[in-house]
């Protein structure tokens, strides 16, 4: 196993975030557990390593920063420095083995479904950094999958992670390499996050869910006032319902993901039923079992499916929660 760099969900859990990163690592985690989770796959933090190697990026990356004689601290240094190295990362062509590999698990999940598979880029550092990568959604054919995970790999080099990296006194060609998940897109209906705890009071008796109507980035990234729930851990019983207004939703179109207004009837509507919401709460309960601490998830609500088997799980890590009273 340590000689492979790319994995099934299946065949990796939570003892192998430092060979795939940590979202790879749960993801497969809960793909054990029997939990509803998109199909998809990951390349180990190996992948980016052996890219970087065979391409000899990793010696344009040293020569490059050499024009940094008293190092990078500075804003406009980290956006100059940011720009080159990415430019570097992202002009490698793939090696042809690795291509033709990562391109075959990709035709094999499409192979299932009877079409070509969308899918969502994600970033998996082994240690955890919310945000600090990057994500691509609704990626379609081979050669757009190839580029976003080489524009996933070059966010080791972004300005936040630069910035990062001069913060903790961290040469930036030391910048550590992140796994990629490569997992199905979800035709949300919904989406959004949950806590096994309420983040805010402490309160570890309730599990809060906020959500909105499409994709799960709106509510993620604070673009707007989600729905919010709260659901008494041990009864499941359905404590609070609040409406968000939430203005817009993050979806698709034409192969594409956008921002966009959302009709009046559903803005002020609640996007999750009390089924659904009961449902979200109960797996929520399941992997703070597992997992042994509070979690902090990402769900979504397909549109293709009818209930219980339209909620899938896209991630949990372990939930900031502040300490009661």
């Amino acid at each position: 196993m340590a000689d492979r760099w790319i994995f099934w969900f299946k065949e990796i859990g939570q003892d192998d975030s430092e060979l795939v990163g940590k979202k790879c690592a749960n993801l497969g985690e809960m793909t054990k557990m029997g939990m509803p989770v998109p199909r998809g796959f990951c390349l180990s933090l190996k992948a980016q390593e052996r890219f970087v190697n065979e391409t000899n990026a990793i010696q344009e990356i040293k020569q490059f920063l050499t024009k940094f004689e008293d190092g990078i601290h500075k804003i406009k240094e980290y956006e100059e420095a940011s720009q080159g190295l990415r430019q570097i990362l992202e002009s490698k062509e793939m090696p042809r083995d690795m291509a033709e590999t990562i391109l075959s698990y990709y035709k094999a999940l499409g192979d299932k479904s009877g079409t070509e598979a969308a899918v969502a880029v994600r970033s998996a550092g082994s240690k955890s950094h919310p945000g600090q990568y990057e994500t691509y959604l609704n990626v379609s054919g081979g050669d757009d999958l190839l580029t976003k995970i080489k524009m996933v790999w070059s966010s080791i080099f972004n300005t936040r992670t630069i910035a990062s990296l001069d913060r903790q006194r961290i040469p930036v060609e030391n910048s550590p390499y992140i796994g990629v998940c490569i997992l199905e897109m979800i035709n949300a209906r919904c989406a959004g996050v949950g806590f096994t705890g309420d983040p805010m009071s402490g309160d570890l008796s309730k599990i809060i869910i906020e959500g909105n109507w499409g994709l799960g980035e709106s509510v993620v990234s604070g673009a707007m006032t989600p729905d919010s729930y709260a659901v008494d851990k041990d009864t499941l019983k359905i404590l609070q319902k609040k409406v968000g207004d939430k203005g817009v939703q993050v979806t698709t179109r034409d192969g594409q993901t956008v921002e966009e207004e959302l009709p009046s009837d559903k803005r002020l509507a609640l996007c999750l039923n009390d089924e659904e919401l009961v449902k979200i709460a109960e797996m929520a309960k399941a992997l703070e079992a597992h997992f042994g601490t509070p979690q902090d998830m990402e769900w979504a609500v397909s549109s293709d499916f009818t209930f219980p088997n339209n909620i899938f799980m896209l991630q949990t890590r372990p939930a900031k929660i502040l300490s009661k009273g």
